[in-house]
């Protein structure tokens, strides 16, 4: 899979596209229906596979989000699209050149002359070119004049719903992190880098990873989770606390893994977590005494939930 970052200068040799085109803001199980099937529609049609995306996320120009608060970061989405055989991902620069791009430029310019689009397929709430002048009926009454085709996915339900990007920003936010995971189709994750903490953990009994994190990473409610470490390839079971310590009255957020039966120097390392379970709200304790005996339970609850459950 190749990882195109740098669009004005590309024209590509590779056989006519396939493109899936999308924010791909979640990378949610609509998505990944979007994927699966254009990945087989080019098999089909003997064509290259194309993800075409933007970075950063259009709602951040358009002020659709206050912050860039995005549930994967682009190296996370690059790290999960490692999993298809696809062979290319475009990463287009969404700035206010872009914003006030026409359709027809975007399709003419970019899709059809730099990507040699044979076939083009969205799902079915995407929108391209100024004022979100693209869509699907759009590109239908361009297909006979260019010499291309189209095609529109449905929407992927959920327990009724439609899923989206913004459905699951609002359950992660609201600490449902079942029920993000479950739209997302896998364990929702944090990637980041090992750095020195306050060096409570020690003194507590439980020893913890800090993650350094991207700025613009979405963080779920404040609280105590379980779920997985992996360090490299291995997978170890954790439990996490993401939020401000209010015990020892902190001001920055943070994320905290404490690692379950392992004790070793992860400064330094890269580290993802991923979150399957919302043990409890984040607490203020009297005593440093009360919050050892609070962190013993939670890890007899993590054990009873991994013993008894099977999350993947």
């Amino acid at each position: 899979m190749i990882i195109i970052s740098d669009i004005e200068n590309l024209e590509w040799k590779g056989k006519p596209g396939v493109i899936t085109l999308g924010d791909f803001d979640g990378f949610h199980l609509g998505h990944r229906s979007l994927l699966e099937h254009s990945i087989r529609r080019a098999r089909e049609m003997e064509s290259s596979s194309l993800l075409v995306t933007y970075d950063p996320s259009p709602k951040m120009l358009l002020g659709k989000r206050r912050f860039d608060e995005q549930i994967y970061t682009k190296s996370e989405k690059i790290f999960l699209l490692q999993e298809y055989n696809l062979d290319a991902v475009v990463f287009i620069r969404f700035d206010e050149r872009l914003l006030h791009m026409s359709a027809k430029t975007f399709l003419q310019e970019i899709l059809l002359k730099k990507l040699q689009a044979r076939h083009i397929i969205l799902g079915y709430d995407h929108h391209f070119g100024k004022n979100r002048r693209g869509n699907f009926r759009y590109l239908q009454n361009a297909e006979s004049k260019y010499h291309f085709t189209a095609e529109e996915l449905p929407r992927v339900l959920h327990d009724g719903e439609a899923i989206s990007s913004s459905s699951i920003r609002l359950a992660l936010k609201a600490g449902e992190i079942e029920k993000a995971n479950a739209m997302l189709g896998r364990p929702f994750f944090v990637s980041g880098t090992v750095i020195h903490g306050n060096q409570r953990g020690r003194l507590l009994g439980t020893p913890t990873a800090n993650l350094h994190i991207n700025p613009d990473k979405i963080l779920p409610r404040e609280g105590v989770y379980a779920g997985y470490a992996y360090i490299g390839k291995r997978r170890e079971k954790a439990v996490f606390n993401i939020g401000f310590n209010p015990t020892f009255n902190n001001i920055d957020l943070s994320l905290e893994a404490h690692i379950l039966d392992i004790s070793e120097n992860l400064y330094g390392e890269p580290l993802r977590v991923e979150l399957l379970w919302r043990l409890r709200d984040e607490q203020k304790f009297e005593n440093v005494d009360a919050l050892k005996a609070r962190i013993t339970e939670d890890v007899r609850i993590a054990r009873e939930l991994f013993s008894s459950s099977s999350p993947r």
